[in-house]
Parts: structure tokens; C-alpha cells; sequence
């Protein structure tokens, strides 16, 4: 990768870290509130040292495979959805919930089982932000892992509000494209590879965008008639 394509990658990166990697502190927080109080430091110290391990073993496994046919394409269909979830939450601002953990092993396993599919979607945008390309990958987990440690920012609520929340949402839908457009079966298709390079992405972004809204429009007025 030169230069025009590392920058654009980095600061791609930065933006999807912020989105995906911010909440894990409150995360241990709520799920180790009702230990005791000796227990509670342990249990938060080892939730956060849970979420590095995760996304290093998926960041190393996801370099392994985003090359085989076909996973490409289900990466992008992950990213897509995720994208959703990411819509949704910001616009109902929605705390996050979790009943209470009575011994250190349930909240651990309470802090492992809600993490899981958000490391699996950080990993991934950052996989395709980067493009497979195996440093920039490491330099999103070196970014993410601060922001695993010390939780949620200022600056993670407001991109997580509209109208940058809606920016986020392209994002994902923007390495979609391109994490679609590295695998193996497009790339042996009969489309032009440099045609699926330029457009790929800018396509992602806007399918990511129409889907995102026109389900959250539908769920909106489902609401109002449920009144």
C-alpha cells in the first residue's frame, strides 16, 4: 500500500475503534456492579483483559482467513448488519442493560458472551479498512486496546449521536465494500478488479445507509401505531 492508501486507512481505522471499542470499561462496570467490593476490581481488570485477548485471537485468525473465497463477502454482510445495530442504538441513545452477577465467573462469562459479537465486528472493520494488509490490521489493535481500558469518551457519545452516528453507519458500509471487493470470487468474477476497487466501497456506503434507514423508519412507525 503507498502513502494515499495508508492515511485514508488510519484515520478510517481511528474513526471505527472509536465506534466499536468505547463502551467495554462501562461493560465490566455493569456486569461486576453487584460483587462484593473486593471482588469488583478483579472482575473489571480481568473483563478489559478478556476484550484484548478476544480481539487479538480474532484480529490473527481474520488475517488468516480474509484471503479464502467467499469470506470476503460474508465479512461485508456482517458489517452491513452491524451497521443496523450501530443506527439503532444511536438514535434510541439506549443505556446498556444487564442483569446482576452474583459471583465473579458469571459476570466474566456475562462480560465475554456481550463483547464477543462486537470484537467480531471491530476486528472485522478493521480487517477491511485496512485491507488485509498486516501492520495497519496491528495498528488498529494497538489503538483499540487503550480504548478498552479506559471506556467510553466524550468523543465516542458524539460520534454515536445523529447526524455523525449516520457518518459511522457509512463507514461500516464503506469497508464493507471494500472487504467485499478483496474476496476471492469477485476477484475471479468477470468484473474488472480496478471497476470493483473504485465503486465497491461508495456502493456499501449508500446500500448501508438505505437499509439502515428504511428499517429504522419502519421501526419508528411501528412504534407510533402501537401507541
Amino acid at each position: 500500500m503507498d502513502l494515499s492508501q495508508i492515511i485514508p486507512s488510519l484515520i478510517e481505522i481511528l474513526w471505527l475503534d472509536l465506534i466499536l471499542s468505547g463502551d467495554n470499561a462501562v461493560l465490566a462496570a455493569v456486569a461486576t456492579r453487584a460483587l462484593p467490593r473486593e471482588k469488583k476490581r478483579a472482575g473489571i481488570m480481568l473483563g478489559t483483559l478478556l476484550f484484548i485477548a478476544m480481539r487479538v485471537i480474532l484480529a490473527l485468525a481474520l488475517l488468516t482467513c480474509v484471503r479464502l473465497p467467499g469470506a470476503g463477502l460474508i465479512g461485508a454482510f456482517i458489517l452491513v448488519v452491524s451497521a443496523w445495530f450501530v443506527a439503532a442504538r444511536g438514535e434510541s441513545g439506549a443505556p446498556m442493560e444487564m442483569g446482576p452477577r452474583r459471583s465473579l465467573v458469571s459476570a466474566l462469562l456475562a462480560c465475554l458472551t456481550a463483547d464477543a459479537p462486537v470484537a467480531l465486528v471491530n476486528m472485522l472493520a478493521i480487517v477491511a479498512a485496512a485491507r488485509g494488509d498486516r501492520p495497519l490490521v496491528l495498528f488498529g489493535l494497538a489503538i483499540a486496546i487503550p480504548m478498552l481500558a479506559l471506556g467510553s469518551s466524550q468523543i465516542v457519545t458524539v460520534l454515536r449521536k445523529p447526524p455523525l452516528m449516520w457518518a459511522g453507519v457509512a463507514l461500516l458500509g464503506w469497508v464493507a465494500g471494500q472487504m467485499a471487493a478483496m474476496d476471492a470470487f469477485v476477484a475471479a468474477s468477470a468484473m474488472p478488479p480496478g471497476l470493483m476497487h473504485d465503486f465497491a466501497p461508495a456502493v456499501g456506503a449508500a446500500l448501508t445507509i438505505l437499509l439502515a434507514y428504511v428499517s429504522l423508519r419502519g421501526r419508528r412507525a411501528k412504534d407510533v401505531n402501537a401507541e
